[in-house]
């Protein structure tokens, strides 16, 4: 078996069971031990697995980590939830009213939520979202200021970690984050570092904080963290969202909005 298929092999039993072993892997493939724990190193380095002694365990971070970030483009993760997110962006776009100040950071939620917002007057956005920026061009009704940074195709946004102050000039009513991962006790988290710390500042500028997810978010895991739940104001996601988590999250005085996928637009 060639190793990239022994790797997606990996991966896959990891997804089912949690759990590995070297020597059982080895039997598995019929190759050597060696050979296995070269496989598990190598994932590790990509973020795909931990190593355990003997062998490696499974975070939930694989089935949102980078493994499936990697293997789909954008247009691909736009098309996932569709439904969902057009009605969470429909939902978030009456919490903006016309002439407001906001920004609207990068992903495929968030490009929804810049066309939803296309029959507001006179807004002024900050976003480093490359498709958020075409969306509110289309509408000729916003000034836009796109941030700088180093362009990110597959998530369509340009990415930097900002030196201290970078920010200090920008302050904005309020912000509309979509993220990778999102749970009441580890708070809100991206895939990358830069990632992380860019949507940090993001939160730093505004005086609210609007989090719109998709309920599959509350099921991924990304491991580094933006913030605490206790930056977040508000959390706008769809009906799949797991009762007690909800529950959760309104335990820590955020408020949480749940749109109807039924009820969007087409």
């Amino acid at each position: 078996m060639l190793k990239a298929a022994r790797h997606k092999a990996i991966v896959a039993l990891l997804q089912n069971g949690g759990v590995v072993e070297v020597n059982a892997l080895a039997n598995r493939f019929q190759t050597s031990p060696i050979t296995i724990r070269r496989d598990l190193i190598e994932l590790h380095e990509r973020g795909l697995v931990e190593r355990t002694h003997g062998g490696a365990v499974s975070g939930e971070v694989i089935a949102e980590g980078w493994a499936r970030y990697e293997s789909i483009s954008y247009a691909e993760r736009e098309r996932e939830n569709f439904r969902e997110k057009r009605a969470i962006a429909e939902l978030a776009a009456q919490h903006v009213t016309d002439g407001d100040c906001i920004l609207v950071n990068a992903g495929t939620t968030s490009r929804h939520f810049a066309e939803a917002l296309r029959g507001h007057q006179n807004l002024h956005v900050v976003t480093n979202g490359l498709t958020v920026a075409m969306e509110f061009a289309r509408s000729q009704n916003a000034s836009v200021y796109l941030l700088p940074g180093t362009v990110d195709f597959k998530k369509m946004a340009s990415i930097c970690r900002p030196a201290p102050g970078t920010f200090d000039e920008i302050t904005v009513r309020a912000a509309f984050l979509g993220v990778h991962g999102i749970s009441p006790t580890g708070g809100i988290a991206m895939l990358s570092s830069e990632d992380a710390a860019m949507n940090r500042a993001f939160i730093d500028a505004a005086q609210t904080v609007t989090v719109i997810v998709d309920s599959s978010k509350f099921q991924s895991q990304a491991i580094f963290r933006i913030a605490k739940m206790d930056k977040v104001t508000r959390v706008i996601t769809d009906s799949g969202i797991d009762k007690g988590i909800r529950e959760q999250l309104e335990k820590l005085h955020i408020e949480v909005l749940v749109a109807s996928p039924d009820e969007a637009s087409p």
